[in-house]
């Protein structure tokens, strides 16, 4: 009892400290309540064309409804061409191959070719319009060495070549076959340059149409071709705003770079502190993480964590019209909003609505109704439509991180006690070292001790809150008494509560562990997730066999028994357990691979439709596992006490720990505000006694008819 109360005491420590960290959190989540919405001007172009009003009418709804800015990518040599600019471009590999090409081009081009040495990577960009020309220059000459292009023009032609290297290639691919369909070969034909993306700046009267309708306007740089950017590009990009007279707040990068990787983003870092702009990090499309571009995450330790996470509507999301059995955009407005709530997400990069891959939802009415709703149901979170805010800083120290470590080893000795019989004197022994390895582990590994210490506190608590499951079932178990109906349920609710009070101990160390900026940004994600629903599962079945053994007769003693091991290896197994064990196994597959968003394992459509109903109708979506088997079960185990049923209760119990190491996942989901895992846990906990009780009672009510119709006395 004294060594039980030592280890009891370092658990408190621990929750001390990881209180103090989580309402810090609680704070630092709740300052950041303000989410901006940003169209996409190449979509928004599109989608004007499909309507009857035109760019500037929509604009300024979008602007009514909430819609705060536009972003705009810059001009191209390829964006020209599409916008029917008199400009040709072509590659210098495919000009040598034509047949007598020196005469059918102007001299000062074919003498640069043949000076370069006929340089086939090198883009030739040509145009009959000498203003086009004129401005090309301009811009060229702001943003770019001018070692690497060269300018000539004739009496009806102007010329513009860039310097292209085989990095920037492109090629088109032609599988060759013979007369019987079998391959020949593959051809690879030189067709074009990623120059053609080369940033030149952006389009004045764009802008214009833009700021006439009222809304801000949003410069992303265009990082395509790296090797050309460098301080000079970085200058001539933040002049564009005091050109267009812009104040800048968000810096959204193109490509898997950031402009001026890796030499000149100090010199990029210097312009976004002046500006006080925020740096944007899209999310992945699987929603989880941030788009890896290189230097993003340096660069925004050096700004101090001033950002911002972006999610984007992709295709898929925009073509959910009419999704799920919904009238209009009502699941692409439910995606919205658990981006806002649920992930952090301040800064939503809006399309709009698709009714397939081609047709534009062009009824204002709709679009009306979604960002009304949507503003509605944010602010229930006291959240609004705003500029995007920003969390503060915030980093876990070592004195917490050894603190919370006392808290996690109290809670593994105490489960260790469980399994194993540890004498009095080991157990001393054990403790000294234990407390000093806490306090050395932060300092000699202080990234890798919070990760380490979270995954502990994943597996230990969800086992202890099952040990302490095994150990009542047990103990009623072995009590010679008829139980009334009124007591059991009394016994399950009870024993539910604890059990979620003893493995939410867990889920507050990793809440709070994890509780750095790194995390709630979702730079740097906890990667244990799979592993700590897993381990507590095996240590259930450890914990069993101490409690209740395999085919042991009744007795009071708790510890594994080499004999009953042995009786499990060298039990003879029927083909209908191995079907039992196969179809176990399928159920565990699904349970683990549906954790997460990148499994291919969806939930059905069904589903989905009551998981929208529960996120409609509350302020957070109960986990459906834990309200609707997990937490249930827990009574129903109480009531196979009455039958003595230590197979139902092994069985349940298994269901059991999927609940309790789902709760602490929910916390491990770091992006979502504190406030609303626990809001979702109670919910769970809530519908979970609801359920319990009526599943009992429908177990009751067929029992009964069961016994009536073989003829046996009714004695409940």
């Amino acid at each position: 009892m004294k060594k039980n109360n030592i280890l009891i005491i370092f658990i408190l420590i621990g929750i001390i400290a990881s209180s103090i960290l989580a309402i810090n959190r609680v704070r630092i989540e709740g300052d950041n309540k303000t989410v901006d919405i940003t169209l996409d001007y190449n979509d928004i172009i599109k989608f004007a064309e499909q309507t009857e009003e035109g760019l500037s009418w929509w604009l300024k709804k979008f602007k009514d409804l909430g819609v705060n800015s536009v972003t705009i990518n810059e001009d191209t040599f390829e964006s020209m061409m599409e916008d029917q600019k008199p400009l040709e471009v072509k590659m210098v590999g495919n000009i040598i191959r034509e047949i007598g090409w020196r005469d059918k081009y102007p001299q000062p081009l074919v003498n640069y070719i043949d000076e370069s040495g006929r340089d086939k990577y090198d883009l030739v960009v040509v145009t009959d319009s000498e203003s086009l020309f004129q401005l090309l220059k301009v811009r060229m000459d702001e943003r770019y060495d001018e070692n690497k292009y060269k300018l000539f023009n004739t009496e009806n032609q102007f010329i513009i070549i860039l310097d292209g290297t085989e990095k920037e290639a492109l090629y088109s691919k032609t599988t060759l076959i013979d007369e019987n369909n079998k391959f020949y070969s593959d051809l690879r034909e030189l067709t074009g340059s990623k120059l053609m993306r080369l940033g030149l700046g952006f389009d004045k009267d764009t802008i214009e149409i833009i700021k006439d309708s009222g809304l801000e306007v949003v410069l992303r740089p265009c990082n395509n071709n790296p090797n050309w950017i460098d301080e000079k590009y970085i200058k001539a990009y933040f002049k564009e705003h005091e050109k267009h007279n812009i104040v800048p707040k968000y810096m959204i990068f193109s490509s898997n770079e950031i402009i001026g990787y890796p030499d000149k983003t100090g010199v990029l870092r210097e312009h976004l502190l002046a500006n006080k702009m925020k740096v944007v990090l899209i999310e992945t499309e699987v929603q989880r993480g941030v788009i890896e571009q290189e230097g993003i995450i340096g660069l925004t330790k050096d700004l101090n964590y001033e950002a911002i996470r972006l999610f984007s509507m992709v295709p898929y999301i925009q073509e959910r019209y009419k999704f799920y059995n919904y009238e209009g955009a009502e699941e692409i407005e439910n995606t919205l909003y658990r981006a806002v709530t649920e992930r952090n997400i301040r800064l939503i990069f809006f399309r709009p609505f698709k009714e397939n891959k081609t047709d534009y939802v062009t009824d204002y009415q709709e679009y009306e109704r979604t960002f009304n709703s949507f503003k509605e149901r944010i602010a229930e979170h006291n959240m609004s439509l705003g500029d995007a805010s920003t969390m503060r800083y915030n980093q876990v120290s070592l004195i917490y991180k050894i603190l919370i470590g006392f808290g996690l080893f109290g809670g593994g000795m105490l489960l260790l006690g469980i399994i194993f019989k540890i004498n009095e004197r080991l157990n001393k022994i054990l403790i000294i070292l234990g407390a000093l390895l806490c306090i050395i582990t932060p300092y000699v590994i202080p990234n890798m001790s919070e990760i380490l210490y979270s995954l502990a506190a994943a597996i230990i608590f969800p086992s202890l809150s099952m040990a302490y499951f095994c150990k009542l079932m047990k103990s009623y178990s072995l009590e010679n008494k008829v139980w009334k109906l009124k007591e059991i349920i009394f016994i399950g609710v009870k024993t539910l509560l604890i059990m979620v009070l003893i493995t939410s101990i867990g889920a507050l160390f990793v809440a709070s562990l994890l509780s750095g900026i790194d995390y709630l940004l979702e730079i740097d994600i906890f990667r244990g997730v799979k592993f700590a629903q897993l381990i507590p599962i095996f240590l259930y079945l450890v914990v069993f066999l101490v409690y209740f053994g395999f085919r042991r007769e009744k007795t009071t003693e708790n510890e594994i028994k080499i004999s009953e091991v042995k009786d499990i290896l060298y039990l003879n197994i029927k083909v209908i357990t191995v079907i039992v064990g196969i179809v176990a196994l399928a159920v565990g597959y699904i349970y683990i691979a549906r954790t997460g968003h990148e499994t291919n394992i969806q939930p059905s459509n069904l589903e989905m439709i009551a998981r929208n109903f529960l996120e409609l109708k509350l302020l957070a979506r109960p986990r459906t596992k834990e309200f609707l088997l997990a937490f249930p079960a827990v009574i129903l185990a109480a009531y196979m006490i009455r039958y003595k049923s230590n197979l139902a209760i092994f069985v349940l119990g298994i269901i059991i720990t999927i609940g309790q190491t789902s709760i602490v996942n929910t916390f491990c989901h770091l992006r979502t505000p504190l406030y609303l895992s626990i809001i979702r846990t109670f919910y769970g906990v809530l519908f979970g006694v609801l359920l319990g009780i009526i599943y009992t009672g429908l177990l009751v009510l067929v029992t009964k008819i069961s016994k009536k119709m073989r003829g046996e006395l009714l004695n409940e």
